[in-house]
């Protein structure tokens, strides 16, 4: 078979074939793009500004640049990383705490996620490099409600109202 003919019998088998309605395109947040006009206000990771820069023209002329970049999303769900590509991280997000030294001279302990490829990110889900001194944060325990114990009163009612439904049945058996 030709070189031609078998192009066009690939073509027609395209034809055919359906699209899958179930499979999304991968697009990226806005909220994953940092801006060249604004780079200079957040410590970026170096490994994200040597990225290649995608150019946007805006209605009026300015002309800007952005290279997307990893984040890290939280809910009532639990954390979700959307990488720089759209989509999403599989991997386990663990929790630590890192000392941070403020304005005035004074240590606090900022959270901060890691992943289990050894990327790290901020109480904001915004990448960093990795921090020095790094503690493991417990898990917390989930909402619920707390049971307490019963008291001596609230027994004896509860034994009243046992025995009185006891009565009742008894009664309807005769």
């Amino acid at each position: 078979m030709r070189k031609k003919s078998k192009e066009l019998l690939d073509n027609l088998n395209k034809i055919t074939q359906k699209p899958n309605r179930f499979e999304q395109t991968r697009t990226i947040p806005d909220t994953n793009r940092m801006w060249k006009s604004v780079i200079d206000t957040y410590n970026f990771p170096a490994s994200y500004k040597t990225a290649k820069w995608n150019k946007v023209t805006e209605h009026d002329g300015e002309v800007d640049y952005w290279i997307p970049y990893d984040r890290v999303y939280g809910g009532l769900s639990g954390l979700r990383l959307v990488l720089k590509d759209g989509s999403e991280y599989t991997g386990k997000l663990h929790n630590k705490r890192r000392l941070v030294k403020g304005s005035n001279d004074t240590s606090f302990y900022s959270k901060c996620i890691m992943t289990a490829d050894g990327k790290w990110f901020d109480n904001c889900g915004m990448p960093i490099e990795a921090p020095t001194k790094v503690e493991d944060v417990e898990e917390k325990q989930t909402a619920g409600f707390v049971h307490s114990e019963p008291t001596d009163d609230e027994l004896e009612e509860q034994a009243k109202y046992k025995a009185e439904q006891e009565q009742k049945m008894l009664k309807n058996l005769k």
